[in-house]
């Protein structure tokens, strides 16, 4: 054999193991890029959330979505179906910004008819800059463009770690995935109760200068104002055909008193009744606050830190959505939410420490 027949052979081996390689990625699929896995389970937990949702935005059957981070994971999109009609599926990106939830619908927008979209809102995030992400994003997933989908094809631990870990599942497709994709909270792994909720907070009664102060016309910040006009509003006004279902989670008093102990309590509910006064504007829109459910909030057992509540309280919100309950209808109802939430957080710094009993 010359020389240009062993070059020739050369390359046409190696082309042909490429081939191989990209042929078993794409018809394995462990993130469903191009299908929906019906055959196996595919490897999708919080670990590969920003891998997985890219897959499931694309290949999914559904026309309502479920947006936000960690406090939205819990939802069971079976629930949702019930009792909001449609089909549901989770895009939530734990500890997420603005930003990934913005690239979320566009990504859902851009491959299906989204008929509503169910979005918990953390007053935290507004803070955060428009254009920052959790974290570094596989953009290559979520772009149109084919080419470079070879970051996927050619990946080690996709290669070395999720291909076989879909073939060891051959034949055992979870039919429940929609609804336990994500999901955390069982009381035999997560420890609920007041020792883990107030777990290194300290109390004082000393006062706390909350630095900007609320005011009688909530305004805008220009970090929340940037946040609300890129990642929110354009959205909404892009699909004025999607009602908008969008709450405020229910995190514990202890989260509220921590915001106190930090002085941005006043602020997030500045921020947060100047972004109501202006969603109560669109028609495609819902709100719903949950954050002054004080039989919820100052119910420790509920919850496994200070900001997280079980699965227990997602399946409540969704019902309470369902009946109308806790939905804002103007501006006042929203400030009169944040005083009892201020009220709440003035008998925590009285006593000194979490009170045995609260009175609202």
């Amino acid at each position: 054999m010359n020389r240009k027949q062993w070059t020739c052979l050369a390359l046409t081996l190696l082309l042909g193991a490429l081939s191989l390689i990209v042929g078993a990625v794409v018809l394995i699929d462990p993130f469903e890029i191009y299908h929906q896995a019906t055959v196996f389970t595919p490897p999708i937990a919080n670990g590969t959330q920003i891998y997985s949702n890219a897959g499931i935005a694309k290949s999914y059957e559904y026309d309502s979505v479920v947006i936000g981070s960690s406090m939205t994971e819990n939802f069971r999109p079976s629930q949702l179906d019930s009792l909001l009609g449609g089909r549901f599926v989770k895009l939530c990106v734990n500890a997420g910004t603005p930003y990934n939830h913005r690239q979320m619908m566009d990504m859902a927008f851009g491959t299906h008819d989204v008929r509503r979209v169910l979005y918990g809102l953390d007053v935290e995030a507004l803070t955060y800059f428009y254009t920052q992400p959790k974290c570094e994003m596989p953009d290559y997933l979520y772009d149109g463009n084919l080419f470079n989908d070879v970051q996927y094809w050619f990946n080690q631990s996709v290669l070395a770690r999720y291909i076989p870990a879909c073939l060891r599942t051959l034949g055992t497709h979870d039919e429940n995935q929609r609804d336990t994709m994500y999901t955390w909270g069982d009381p035999d792994v997560y420890t609920y109760g007041a020792q883990a909720a107030l777990a290194g907070i300290t109390f004082s009664s000393t006062p706390v200068e909350q630095g900007d102060a609320r005011t009688q016309t909530p305004v805008l910040s220009q970090a929340s104002k940037l946040n609300v006009e890129h990642n929110i509003l354009s959205i909404i006004e892009a699909h004025p055909e999607t009602e908008f279902i969008i709450f405020f989670p229910p995190y514990s008093l202890a989260r509220w008193y921590e915001f106190y102990s930090w002085g941005t309590l006043h602020y997030h509910l500045n921020q947060k009744e100047a972004l109501i006064d202006i969603l109560l504007g669109y028609d495609n829109v819902q709100i719903y606050d949950f954050q002054a459910c004080a039989d919820i909030i100052t119910n420790l057992d509920l919850y496994i830190d200070a900001g997280h509540y079980g699965p227990q309280i997602n399946g409540e919100m969704a019902e309470a959505i369902s009946r109308n309950e806790h939905r804002v209808t103007g501006l006042a109802q929203a400030q009169e939410n944040d005083g009892l939430l201020c009220a709440l957080v003035d008998q925590i710094v009285q006593a000194g420490s979490w009170p045995d009993t609260f009175v609202y």
